[in-house]
């Protein structure tokens, strides 16, 4: 592997044009047109030239709407050498909430390959596949200044602005690579969007490195496309992982190195199934206040999710799981203004509820926004949910509060299959044998439709179970 970059200095080396001047036709992104890193520092030459001669500036917040196609990449990081702030909106919403972002985010610019909406900011028409060369020489960026403000829901569900500086997602991606390293023979695909702090990180961790950025082509099957492209890194989520097994996926007829399975809990049998196979996955806990990553190691048991990586603090505060280190977020932008919610010690308290092992391993056991009372006797829904998806049969599980006049709460499980069904008097069982008896659910439910997305949210859900 080559050396990484020192990470104490007043200024960080632009990692694209390092590359481009070390290797320059090495591949930085694969895709329909793949492009060298070369290919690419000169794109994002001419990118930056035309932001300039669009009147924007060091400090000055671009709206783009984004998900993870080449051009997507392109913008996001025109606006690293820019000293530009990246404010990715999600290409989902409607035209009107893309407004309504864009107006909180007090954005100076609109960038998008489609509509842009209309609004007191400078609609941007760019040249993505226009080149300039440029002097053999390093670029220089400043690791303190603001890169970002990543939009994320809280439990209330109203969107907050994380912003980071550049030294955030550096210090991540340097950290990740203690545990997860990568080198120039390492292909990481993009398989979260770029509005998502998961996604964003990857360009860090691949263009540190030197490896390539593989786009993530959603019109052919995941299955074939690990077969057939260089992807030796992959983060997915379980439902992900026992859809891929499902079609007959084999890592030996693979590249890939590196699994990293987070976003809910992790079933026992989908990582025996694929310890069997012959690779070990990686579960991680993060968060978009730490820029991502926080622990990560190997599933050892329920909510397990390793050690703090380096540049990453944590403690427990009354079972509250609190961080702080290098990657914590420069504050949330609010009626523009940085609002950095932290203790007199300088701690972020995440909201989670966990412990440390023995050996200093941190447990996830939940939200602790999402604990309710029956009948007296604390819930942790999270509890109950790795315990299903442990039965071969489950897939996935997502327990919820319904209302009831004899206990107050009870839980409620939405429960999606893995191959046949089993009895819900069996899942009682199953529950009952490792649990205590008031946290079997009072009603099963069928997985709902998410229409595509793969977070559900629980306030909906707990409404449609109410009504159920």
């Amino acid at each position: 592997m080559e050396a990484q970059f020192p990470t104490e200095q007043a200024t960080e080396p632009c990692p694209v044009r390092h590359w481009a001047r070390l290797a320059p036709e090495r591949i930085a992104i694969h895709g329909n047109e793949p492009l060298s890193y070369r290919q690419l520092d000169a794109r994002l030459n001419a990118l930056c030239r035309q932001l300039e001669s669009a009147g924007l500036s060091t400090g000055d917040r671009l709206a783009a709407v984004v998900r993870g196609a080449q051009a997507d990449v392109l913008i996001a990081w025109a606006c690293v050498r820019s000293g530009i702030v990246f404010c990715p909106l999600n290409p989902a919403f409607p035209l009107p909430k893309q407004a309504e972002l864009a107006t909180q985010l007090a954005v100076a610019a609109f960038w998008s390959g489609g509509e842009i909406p209309d609004g007191p900011w400078q609609p941007l028409r760019l040249d993505i596949e226009a080149e300039r060369a440029a002097r053999d020489e390093p670029l220089a960026l400043d690791p303190e200044r603001l890169c970002n403000m990543i939009l994320t829901s809280g439990s209330s569900g109203t969107p907050k602005a994380v912003v980071h500086r550049l030294a955030n997602h550096l210090a991540s991606a340097r950290g990740s690579a203690t545990l997860i390293p990568l080198d120039e023979a390492c292909g990481w695909l993009l398989s979260l969007p770029l509005f998502h702090v998961g996604g964003y990180a990857i360009l860090f961790r691949v263009f540190l490195a030197g490896a390539s950025l593989v786009l993530d082509d959603r019109s052919q099957p995941l299955k074939a496309r690990l077969e057939s492209q260089p992807v030796t890194h992959l983060s997915l989520v379980p439902t992900q992982l026992w859809r891929l097994l499902a079609q007959g996926f084999d890592p030996a007829n693979t590249r890939l190195r590196e699994l990293l399975l987070g976003g809910a809990a992790i079933p026992e049998p989908l990582v025996s199934r694929l310890e069997g196979l012959g690779l070990i996955p990686k579960v991680s806990y993060g968060l978009s206040e730490m820029g991502s990553q926080v622990c990560t190691g190997q599933p050892t048991g329920a909510g397990v999710v390793g050690k703090p990586l380096p540049g990453r603090e944590l403690c427990i505060r009354q079972g509250e799981i609190c961080v702080r280190g290098a990657t914590l977020f420069a504050g949330y932008f609010k009626a523009g203004q940085l609002e950095r919610p932290l203790d007199e010690e300088g701690w972020f308290h995440t909201r989670d509820k966990g412990h440390f092992t023995e050996n200093g391993e941190l447990v996830v056991e939940g939200r602790l926004d999402n604990l309710f009372i029956s009948g007296g006797e604390n819930i942790q829904p999270e509890t109950i949910e790795q315990r299903l998806v442990d039965h071969p049969a489950v897939a996935q599980a997502l327990v919820v509060p319904i209302p009831s006049d004899e206990w107050g709460q009870r839980p409620a499980a939405f429960i999606d299959w893995h191959g046949e069904p089993v009895s819900h008097a069996e899942l009682t069982a199953w529950i009952r044998s490792a649990l205590p008896g008031f946290m079997v659910p009072d009603r099963w439910l069928p997985w709902p439709d998410l229409g595509g997305s793969l977070k559900p949210s629980r306030t909906r859900l707990a409404t449609l179970a109410t009504s159920a």
